[in-house]
């Protein structure tokens, strides 16, 4: 649960006042609605686990399904997006595509960990990995928004997610 909630800190730079619609402001305000949508997700589905008692392979099943279905989603966003209207557009967009892979693979690990999880051994040995997955997941998206923020030579893009408005609950 540490893991999913500091995905929701990690899109650090969003957050401020309202904008003029614009297409890199309507990036801007997509790009922090598909992070928190994902990050919402997660961590609605690991505030499932928080009471020890509701762990079973079952659960951690269902679970992961969730996950899977959530990532599979936030990738296919994240496609979607595209380049923004700015200077540095086409390497935001490579950057993202990069993000999705990153996000795509670790869910197949995730996948893979819950598939061949068996007894109470494998229970531990799915949230193991569950944990590594979504800590590797966070890890690619804070190094995607540094990346971002260092190919934003104008400051284009970093304007737009301050004034953002989806991103007020990024940094809240």
């Amino acid at each position: 649960l540490a893991c999913v909630s500091s995905l929701a800190l990690v899109a650090a730079g969003c957050g401020g006042d309202d904008s003029e619609a614009g297409s890199v402001d309507e990036w801007a305000e997509e790009f922090c609605t598909t992070v928190t949508t994902w990050t919402d997700e997660l961590e609605r589905i690991g505030e499932d686990f928080g009471n020890g008692s509701s762990l079973s392979l079952d659960a951690i099943r269902e679970a992961g399904e969730e996950a899977d279905t959530a990532t599979e989603e936030f990738a296919e966003s994240l496609r979607d997006l595209g380049a923004p209207d700015t200077e540095s557009g086409n390497a935001v967009e490579e950057e993202l595509e990069e993000l999705a892979d990153t996000v795509e693979a670790e869910r197949d690990e995730l996948r893979e960990a819950i598939d061949e999880a068996e007894g109470l051994g494998g229970v531990g040995q799915a949230l193991g990995a569950i944990g590594t997955s979504i800590g590797e997941m966070g890890t690619a998206l804070e190094q995607t928004v540094q990346t971002l923020d260092e190919a934003d030579a104008s400051g284009e893009l970093e304007t737009a997610l301050e004034n953002a408005e989806s991103c007020d609950e990024l940094t809240s």
